[in-house]
């Protein structure tokens, strides 16, 4: 199976779309420098405009890339919907279950790569623009880092869902419309309603425990982080994304 998953990644890394999901991280790495040359030169360097607040902002921009996950899963899922009847030298032999989650360790270390990627352009391109101020230090590119590793789960919780829409749907579309449903309109809907005014307590309760997407909010700052409640409804969902992905695709695959 490791040849399989290999292969997966092997192809991921060389298609158009990761060279363009590479270029995205660059040029959103510039326009949030760009954006704070701009701020300096409008209001001056005053707090909030140094080197280390730009850092420390990206920190609750770490929900885009988990909104990204069905992107990350898409380019390794390739043009079609896998069939477990062909056979070539990687996929001979391989039974369901092991083409569905090759697909997905596939993806997991592919979002690894991105992620080692997007830490070193960031960083990198923000020491550039930056380091004259001095306030880029060692504590501040390592609580960064610690704070990347604490949004691993949800995001592997994201590729999930991702990979198991994909199994499901035949048409990438119906996919996709799937996945922003489950991680953005149904937690943002939950959110609206465990809020002021409304503060029903169904959904306070569902937004407290429950949801992904508040958990990135938390990370940011270390008196709201809670890396047990993280890991855990990332572990729950995972696993729930992966059944279930996994039984639609075996018994869709049988008929």
């Amino acid at each position: 199976m490791y040849k399989y998953v290999l292969s997966e990644v092997s192809k991921a890394l060389k298609t158009r779309a990761t060279y363009f999901y590479i270029a995205g991280m660059v040029l959103l790495s510039i326009m949030a420098n760009l954006s704070m040359i701009a701020f300096r030169m409008i209001y001056g360097i005053v707090d909030g405009s140094f080197g280390y607040n730009l850092i420390i902002f990206a920190e609750g921009c770490f929900i885009i890339p988990y909104f990204s996950t069905i992107f990350i899963a898409d380019i390794v899922f390739g043009p079609e919907y896998p069939n477990p009847h062909i056979k070539t030298k990687i996929t001979n032999g391989l039974s369901r279950t092991k083409i569905y989650l090759g697909k997905f360790v596939a993806q997991i270390l592919l979002a690894a790569c991105f992620v080692i990627v997007a830490v070193v352009l960031f960083i990198g391109i923000t020491y550039l623009f930056m380091a004259s101020d001095g306030t880029i230090d060692e504590w501040t590119i390592e609580d960064f880092c610690q704070k990347v590793l604490f949004s691993i789960p949800l995001w592997v919780a994201g590729l999930a869902f991702g990979n198991m829409y994909l199994f499901i749907f035949r048409r990438k579309l119906y996919a996709y419309i799937a996945f922003f449903v489950t991680v953005v309109a149904v937690p943002r809907l939950i959110m609206l309603f465990g809020a002021q005014p409304f503060e029903w307590t169904p959904f306070v309760l569902l937004r407290q425990y429950v949801l992904l997407t508040p958990r990135f909010s938390e990370l940011q700052y270390l008196f709201t982080q809670n890396e047990y409640l993280v890991v855990a409804l990332s572990a729950v969902y995972t696993v729930i994304a992966l059944f279930i992905g996994w039984k639609i695709f075996r018994d869709n695959t049988r008929k």
